[in-house]
């Protein structure tokens, strides 16, 4: 597993990286299911349940923004950790947040990759871990929707 790093926008480059991809996100649908509790469903026919975190198991909004995020720089790395590491190799992330709860909004968000890149050396593994960064810099639209006013850090177990 990769030790404690900390990758700073710009420092990585990869000649397999995509380019920006332009596509308009399809309309999300969301219906009141009962008091307090809402089912969100994608034009694909996907749903996913939201509630108040106080008030059961469903995902809060919150949540759903950080798992957006998290999914979004796993989605953005994923090619690059399968062509590195292979189809099974897992690629896990841990999400947290710090919310200030007077203002009412989230003031940070770490993302935190857990991929085990043990069977590389020492320098593969730097080297994944800035192909890594610069791919969620490049591609993650959720993060750059949200990094202009909450930063967003990109840290590796």
């Amino acid at each position: 597993m990769f030790g404690p790093h900390h990758v700073r926008r710009g420092e990585a480059t990869d000649d397999h990286l995509m380019g920006v991809r332009s596509m308009n996100p399809t309309p999300v649908q969301i219906r009141r299911a009962a008091p307090a509790k809402f089912v969100a469903t994608n034009a694909r026919g996907a749903e996913i349940t939201i509630g108040r975190s106080q008030d059961g198991a469903d995902f809060s909004p919150v949540e759903l923004l950080m798992a957006a995020l998290g999914a979004c720089a796993t989605l953005s790395a994923d090619s690059i950790v399968t062509r590195r590491l292979g189809e099974d190799a897992p690629l896990d992330m841990v999400v947290t947040a710090e919310k200030d709860e007077e203002a009412d909004r989230v003031t940070s968000v770490d993302t935190k990759f857990d991929i085990d890149a043990s069977s590389l050396s020492e320098a593969e593994q730097a080297k994944l871990i800035k192909l890594v960064a610069k791919a969620v810099e490049l591609t993650c639209t959720v993060s750059h929707s949200v990094e202009p006013g909450t930063p967003v850090t990109v840290t590796f177990a």
